[in-house]
């Protein structure tokens, strides 16, 4: 008998998106990307699912997540169809055209197969280099060989989504409700041209290389539940990480559930819609912290916590301040831990802090407090920033809110990877 934790209730299992009942993937190599690598991916459905997305508030949307944006809450979605390797952004009402064509394509292929797609049974992603069009020839034979290449194997539509990616990122687990097992699984793909700040409408609702990221579930929930439950996973999740504060075009979240774990649906009034919440949680957390240990020419993952901020706001704006800052960047890189960076990179961007009891912790060990140095901590200190991984934790001193960011340092590695050909 299977054991499920009683502290998190989530049991890992394996096979990323296609882990939950009825979902099958492939990954294949169409030619679009010069190294002759997997390039196109698709994630499909036995049985036609309900579909959610976050997207990119970033005013310059690339094509695919225009056309996601119009067709996402439809309830009869068939799967999903990336191609890896160009990112059809930048490219105009031809780049509309293919992204359509995309999704026709698709589900033409799988209707021979058996699963009837209807008009827009596809959802469309692409990730790559920006402004140039797609080679449609290529795309097309690759979304029928894509199709004749479906199984339970997840990790191959992994593999395909991967551009400056090191490794491929996945995760599945599954979850008691009530009397069935409910599976999530999920993949995403991102180095480089990270920090996103996705919204349900693509409009910016407040300060937040592509990364995408494809969540599959076999729970019953009602279709508006289904996208507040994606919104909150989200925000505590791919929206809390940056690598080298740029958003991208083409930043999307995409989450298909079909139902067959034969659960009672799952409403916002429902009790076990928190153990969903839940298992939801993990796999975009994990998925986004896998991006931030991937980061383009990093060495390390720093986690930084504001507490004692006066204002949400507040502790958002010296987060986002430190988290980004070159010049922290740099220290974290050489082992050194200038504090006064940090200070520096708070006092500029905009949050109110109390000077004379402001502090800085690493992992744990107190090395500012009421603003100044302490001195014997300092050795200790130093051996931290040596770690692969650490957390930084500063209280502005003012108030009971707070906010916390994964990022990285940046090494010399980074410029040599965006130098550009």
């Amino acid at each position: 008998m299977r054991k499920f934790q009683k502290a998190a209730r989530l049991r890992a299992i394996p096979n990323n998106v296609c882990a939950p009942r009825g979902f099958l993937a492939s990954g294949i190599a169409a030619g679009i990307k010069k190294s002759g690598g997997k390039d196109v991916a698709m994630i499909i459905s036995e049985t036609p699912c309900l579909s959610a997305g976050t997207f990119t508030t970033n005013s310059a949307k690339a094509a695919p997540v225009l056309f996601d944006l119009a067709h996402v809450r439809r309830q009869a979605i068939r799967g999903i169809i990336i191609n890896s390797g160009n990112a059809n952004a930048c490219t105009g009402k031809h780049g509309l055209r293919n992204a359509q064509a995309m999704s026709t394509l698709a589900g033409q292929a799988v209707t021979a197969l058996g699963f009837p797609a209807g008009k827009h049974g596809f959802l469309v992603c692409s990730t790559g280099r920006i402004g140039i069009q797609l080679p449609m020839e290529k795309i097309s034979r690759g979304i029928r060989k894509a199709a004749a290449h479906l199984a339970r194997k997840g990790q191959i539509a992994a593999e395909a989504i991967m551009t400056t990616d090191t490794f491929p990122k996945e995760v599945a687990v599954e979850i008691k409700i009530g009397s069935a097992t409910v599976r999530v699984g999920g993949i995403a793909k991102g180095a480089g041209m990270i920090q996103p700040g996705m919204s349900t409408s693509g409009r910016r609702p407040a300060l937040h290389a592509t990364m995408l990221s494809f969540v599959t579930t076999d729970a019953a929930i009602s279709p508006a539940t289904l996208q507040e439950c994606l919104n909150r996973a989200v925000a505590q999740s791919f929206n809390r990480i940056t690598v080298d504060g740029d958003m991208s075009t083409n930043d999307t979240v995409l989450l298909l559930a079909n139902g067959k774990a034969g659960n009672k649906t799952l409403r916002r009034a429902s009790p076990d819609l928190r153990l969903f919440q839940e298992a939801l949680n993990h796999v975009t957390l994990t998925l986004a912290q896998m991006i931030v240990k991937d980061g383009e020419g990093t060495s390390k993952v720093v986690t930084v916590k504001i507490t004692g901020a006066s204002s949400a706001n507040d502790a958002e704006l010296a987060v986002r301040a430190i988290g980004n800052s070159t010049l922290v960047k740099c220290s974290w890189c050489g082992e050194d831990p200038n504090w006064g960076r940090l200070y520096d990179a708070i006092g500029y961007s905009g949050a109110r802090f109390n000077d004379s009891v402001f502090s800085i912790k690493y992992d744990g060990i107190l090395l500012v407090r009421n603003g100044l140095q302490i001195q014997k901590n300092w050795k200790k200190v130093c051996q931290i920033v040596k770690k692969p991984s650490f957390l930084i934790e500063c209280g502005l001193g003012l108030g009971n809110y707070q906010s916390i960011l994964y990022t990285t340092d940046l090494t010399e590695k980074y410029v040599e990877l965006n130098k550009g050909e």
